[in-house]
């Protein structure tokens, strides 16, 4: 049922509401979203942004530059991120597919993750091979690499990536993941997910691991999380790949005490994701006029 809700919102996006300017494509999507979560939407003001969503579809509505679309590229970008820190932190790799046929699951190990390379959420993480439905996998992929992730958010990068299949190694299937938001290439604040497939919950931290009071849609986690050994190395990788940027999400892992990128994020949420309070919005989104 979800995925043909999926196809009949998709073919919607990209053939009706597609002749819907920007500017108000965004409106209807931060409402649509607020609403959906169960938080109360609000009007998002695009010619003068003061809150962190609107600051990000201001953004999305002015920006447009090649960066962006090797970025979120999940191929392209292993060669910018090789550039940038060396090849050490990035996820080694089992193959880039073009097509779902071309994946040979024979060949791969037990476990693996398994993602396109143009957009969010097309993934399939398998912990073991031998209980994946491999042709329910493969039908999976052949409907992502047709969908253009631009339609769903009208977030520019996406728009002229090839899609692809890339297969990583999977590190972990439930493991932390240190997303740092980086403003003119300094990281601020550093979020965490917790049981992300169970009971999602999500902290803020700031760079001396002092929990914060504000979260993004998911409830804070209450109980306590151990400063990463690693913290300072994230902090000075985040600085160096957030200098090409006015803001960018830096997500990186920790895995068998070594630290591996996981991607780089101009619009979180496609700027659409609900504080826990529009006063938190308010005040994440002081720091794009700060410095």
């Amino acid at each position: 049922m979800k995925d043909i809700i999926f196809r009949i919102w998709y073919f919607i996006c990209k053939n009706i509401i597609i002749i819907i300017p920007n500017k108000y494509f965004y409106q209807l999507m931060c409402i649509l979203t607020h609403i959906r979560l169960k938080y109360k939407p609000y009007k998002l003001n695009l010619s003068n942004p003061k809150t962190f969503n609107e600051h990000l579809n201001y953004k999305k509505l002015k920006e447009n530059y090649p960066l962006g679309t090797i970025v979120a590229d999940k191929v392209k970008v292993r060669t910018y991120i090789k550039e940038k820190i060396g090849e050490k932190y990035l996820i080694p790799i089992h193959g880039i597919y073009s097509s779902a046929d071309e994946v040979n699951f024979k060949e791969l190990p037990k476990g693996f993750a398994l993602k396109t390379n143009h957009g969010s959420g097309w993934n399939v993480i398998c912990q073991d091979k031998e209980k994946l439905d491999i042709q329910a996998t493969k039908n999976k992929f052949s409907k992502w690499l047709k969908y253009n992730a631009y339609y769903l958010s009208r977030e520019w990068q996406y728009k002229d990536i090839q899609p692809l299949i890339i297969c990583e190694k999977l590190l972990k299937y439930e493991i932390f993941d240190y997303k740092f938001f980086c403003f003119k290439g300094q990281p601020i604040f550093i979020q965490v997910d917790i049981d992300r497939f169970t009971n999602h919950t999500r902290n803020f931290y700031d760079l001396e691991w002092n929990l914060q009071g504000f979260g993004i849609n998911y409830p804070l986690f209450n109980k306590k999380i151990e400063k990463p050994a690693q913290l300072q190395e994230m902090i000075e990788v985040s600085k160096v790949l957030s200098k090409d940027f006015d803001f960018v999400r830096v997500d990186l892992y920790v895995y068998e005490n070594k630290v591996f990128f996981g991607e780089l994020t101009l619009y979180p949420g496609g700027g659409f994701e609900p504080f826990l309070s529009i006063e938190q919005d308010l005040e994440m989104g002081e720091y794009f006029s700060k410095n």
